[in-house]
């Protein structure tokens, strides 16, 4: 049986500034890894949805028909055109390998273009469309995906990932691309039923390494169990768009019983809101943050700051827990990455070893805070390309883009070029920063960096700062979710 592997993966985030180097946001400008046609064969190795998918179908046996993957990292709406020229390249890829038996898509889940509120719906439809109604389509989405109609209504199958930091990325690829082998064959038969929450999921509450979310994660493994259930997911949303997908959604397919699909997803509806309080929490200032890692004496004491987080679309150069430190010299301490093209150029053509004078961050707008004047040392350069090593995106190649590790009085700090946010502790070891022997960590990410930092952490504090991701919904500047939302109305109501 031909098994056809895409994808096009993008979040996008509604109130983060475009990049000031790009004229537009495209696709291909923002794109992380794209893969095109036989390029998909090399892939079942690393821990990404596609390389799953990819690895499942070999396992399977089934012969894997490659399209194309474009895998983006986070940012503004990509243009209408940029979104076109993508599908249709799908499409064409598609359109000359019929027939097939099936399709098995990457999509993130929260992708929007310029004047397309549902990209990922887009996709979905327009591949149904090609294939026409008997050949099943599956499709595997982020955690941070916003579910919508068009979707469910185009895919036999939607799977969502578990996990936050994304270390089962691979596995549920896997899964589905096992669901699909069952499908073609005639041993099962998905029905699915979804459900759609009035609610806004707090990030800090996503980490599934501890409560509440790890017993989100104990209930999707027990409905796992259930005769005749073949997946469960949960998708906790992601909030930074203004558009009316945006909101936490279940799914659950069975195997030929739509009546226990709905029951199902009933039940894990239900659960989910029965708990919505216990999927927010209040802000968190670095300095409270600080006062109780040095009440614990757990070092280092790791500072997350989830409102600059650059893998959720910030601009990555907020500077207040950079002031901090350095007001209160708290050292040896450590800010990654802070993202300046300007100072990481001035460092690289300075060279290693040089001193110098530099306004660092502060640049993207005045939220952020004002650039930090500083007297550094250049420690290290780095054309900033590696190979990622912890379990979110091991085997995975990163580019930062000119890059140097600078150091003023114990404080340090890796500046990239490109918006990336440190998921492990590969990058810096190529500097030759070694993150354990520093006492105070700053990292411009939510739950990612868990994946490497974790184990060297002595706690662990998700800390809010003057940025562009804000974490108080209330905050931020809605006007089309096209429905009350909890917590923004504490008196939301659910009907299913």
């Amino acid at each position: 049986m031909r098994i056809a592997v895409g994808g096009i993966e993008h979040e996008t985030c509604g109130f983060a500034a475009p990049s000031p180097t790009a004229a537009a946001t495209t696709l291909i400008s923002v794109a992380r890894s794209i893969k095109y046609g036989e390029e998909l064969r090399s892939l079942g190795d690393a821990n990404t949805i596609v390389d799953g998918l990819v690895r499942g179908v070999r396992e399977t046996g089934h012969e894997h028909v490659p399209l194309l993957w474009i895998d983006a990292n986070t940012s503004p709406p990509v243009t209408r055109e940029s979104l076109e020229s993508a599908i249709e390249d799908l499409l064409d890829r598609l359109r000359k390998a019929l027939p097939v038996d099936g399709v098995l898509l990457s999509l993130h889940g929260a992708f929007a273009a310029e004047g397309v509120d549902d990209a990922d719906g887009e996709v979905l439809s327009r591949v149904r469309q090609l294939v026409g109604p008997k050949v099943p389509v599956m499709a595997v989405h982020d955690l941070h995906c916003n579910i919508s109609p068009v979707m469910e209504q185009a895919a036999n199958v939607m799977v969502v990932e578990r996990t936050y930091p994304h270390v089962d990325m691979a596995e549920r690829g896997v899964h589905t691309a096992r669901i699909m082998a069952r499908t073609i064959t005639g041993e099962a038969r998905p029905t699915m039923a979804v459900r759609y929450l009035p609610l806004l999921w707090s990030a800090a509450r996503m980490i599934d390494a501890e409560p509440p979310m790890s017993d989100a994660v104990r209930k999707l493994q027990e409905l796992d169990r259930r005769p005749g259930v073949l997946s469960a997911s949960i998708g906790v949303g992601y909030q930074w768009i203004d558009n009316p997908t945006v909101g936490t959604s279940v799914i659950v397919v069975t195997d030929n019983d739509a009546a226990l699909a709905e029951r199902y997803a009933n039940e894990l509806a239900e659960w989910v809101w029965d708990r919505r309080s216990q999927w927010q929490r209040d802000p968190l200032p670095p300095d409270s943050a600080l006062a109780q890692g040095e009440q614990l004496g757990k070092y280092p004491i790791v500072l997350a700051e989830q409102g600059d987080n650059t893998g959720g679309g910030a601009a990555g150069d907020a500077t207040e827990i950079l002031r901090l430190f350095i007001a209160r010299k708290l050292v040896p301490s450590a800010v990654l990455y802070m993202v300046d093209p300007e100072v990481a150029a001035q460092a690289v053509s300075a060279g290693v070893g040089a001193e110098m004078d530099v306004l660092l961050g502060g640049k993207s707008e005045p939220l952020v805070g004002p650039p930090v004047p500083m007297r550094v040392r250049v420690r290290a350069v780095s054309n900033g390309r590696f190979t990622y090593d912890g379990p979110m995106w091991a085997g995975v190649v990163g580019e930062m883009g000119p890059s140097a590790w600078l150091e003023q009085d114990g404080v340090h700090v890796v500046v990239i070029s490109g918006r990336h946010q440190p998921v492990d502790l590969a990058f810096c070891r190529t500097l030759g920063l070694d993150c354990r022997q520093i006492r105070y960590l700053a990292v411009k990410s939510t739950g990612h960096f868990r994946s490497g930092f974790a184990p060297i952490a002595g706690s662990i504090f998700n800390v809010d700062t003057a940025s562009t991701l804000s974490h108080d919904f209330r905050r931020l500047p809605y006007t089309r979710l096209g429905r009350s939302m909890y917590p923004i109305d504490m008196e939301v109501r659910w009907d299913r």
